[in-house]
């Protein structure tokens, strides 16, 4: 098989079990495409690369951050991720360093389940300009500067007007990401095989604003007034663009799914009482 490999990078213990791993791979007769980091938080894409040099396969080790990389990396050719974790959370992953061997055998045996996820299109427009187009896997959030104040934010879902808010910003999340930014801000959780966006303001200057949940063939509409000092849209947490006063977001469900290996179909909601610590969810009396 192709196999590419991304890695968290300036990590000297990811780099040597990467080395190791890599090694052993090319030792089994597979082919190892390295992803490397561009500029900025940016990674390589297989545009132009002839179709015998794309993978069957990502695997991606570090922690969730890795992953999302590499779901942007891999989902616009339809390429699988299998995630270990080295990171901290790792609520994304699929398993950890203790087993890389021996689930990524069970993997290139075929035993595994595949694990679709919707994805996120932003689109930042400028005097009626589109300037930036990002995909995302997690969130698409607005948010002021440090050193910023309130942003005041309108809102529309398609040509419905949701509503003008002052506050830190605004998040729209996938099911994904309605367990990371979203949910610290007072968002539900959503079951990530559903489909819809969900909407929760940051830390808004009113009693009465509440999170909503948003079909996803809708387009979230976000415009910002009166910004007078520093405004940024952020993707995954990881890559991002800096605003101006009437610059106008646009965040719909993107034309592609991330696709995931699972060597087990998802638990997910004892997935998240394990993660997060949470007894919500789990019966307990």
């Amino acid at each position: 098989m192709k196999i590419g490999l991304i890695k968290k990078s300036r990590d000297m213990n990811v780099q040597a079990k990467a080395d190791q791993f890599s090694e052993w791979l090319r030792n089994h007769r597979h082919d190892v495409i390295t992803i490397t980091r561009q500029d900025g938080d940016s990674y390589e894409h297989f545009a132009g690369f002839p179709q015998e040099a794309i993978p069957d396969m990502v695997i991606a080790l570090g922690g969730d951050g890795t992953l999302l990389n590499a779901a942007r990396v891999a989902a616009p050719y339809n390429i699988p991720v299998f995630g270990i974790n080295m990171g901290n959370l790792g609520f994304l992953t699929e398993t950890d360093t203790s087993r890389l061997y021996e689930s990524v055998e069970q993997v290139l045996r075929g035993e595994y389940v595949v694990d679709e996820r919707m994805m996120l299109q932003t689109e930042i427009i400028r005097g009626g300009n589109t300037i930036r187009t990002i995909m995302g896997l997690n969130d698409v959030v607005i948010h002021k500067g440090a050193l910023s104040r309130l942003l005041e934010i309108n809102f529309w879902v398609d040509d419905d007007f949701a509503g003008n808010c002052k506050g830190d910003g605004i998040i729209i999340a996938s099911p994904t990401g309605s367990t990371a930014y979203s949910l610290s801000a007072g968002g539900p959780v959503v079951h990530p095989s559903l489909e819809v966006m969900i909407q929760t303001w940051i830390c808004p200057h009113t009693l009465t604003a509440r999170p909503l949940v948003i079909p996803a063939e809708s387009a979230c509409i976000i415009e910002l007034e009166n910004v007078s000092s520093e405004a940024l849209v952020t993707v995954d947490g990881q890559t991002g663009h800096g605003l101006r006063e009437m610059d106008k977001i646009i965040v719909r469900k993107a034309p592609y799914k991330a696709t995931f290996i699972r060597l087990s179909p998802l638990m997910f909601f004892s997935l998240l009482k394990k993660k997060l610590g949470s007894e919500t969810f789990s019966g307990d009396e």
